[in-house]
């Protein structure tokens, strides 16, 4: 049975003590909508969303959030997103300071469409 998920970029860094990220209410976050049937579909959309996410905000440090919204998580889901399986972290850098916190990204969706004008 297939699942919807939302997928959300969020500003952040790696520091020495883990990882600092930034939702902020009320401001829009770069977000898609996938179709996922397994684990592994899960982990292919994040990697995509997320190359996504780095072409339209380079040098951008941010972590990928899931959430599912509609249909049953997937057998192994909820296990895999605690031990951050999914490759959520993987954009997220220690090499930037605070101020990356107060970036705003792009959303790779109006990126292209800013292209396509």
């Amino acid at each position: 049975m297939a699942a919807t998920i939302v997928l959300t970029a969020h500003c952040g860094r790696l520091t020495e003590t883990g990882r600092q990220l930034v939702m902020r209410l009320g401001e829009s976050a770069p977000t898609q909508c996938f179709d996922i049937k397994d684990v592994l579909s899960v982990i292919e959309a994040v990697a995509r969303f997320a190359r996504d996410v780095e072409t339209a905000n380079p040098g951008a440090s941010f972590e990928v959030t899931t959430r599912v919204v509609a249909g049953r998580k997937p057998r192994g889901f909820d296990a895999a997103d605690k031990a951050d399986s999914f490759g959520g972290p993987a954009f997220l850098r220690g090499d930037v300071d605070a101020s990356a916190l107060h970036r705003r990204l792009v959303d790779p969706s109006a990126a292209v469409a800013a292209v396509a004008e």
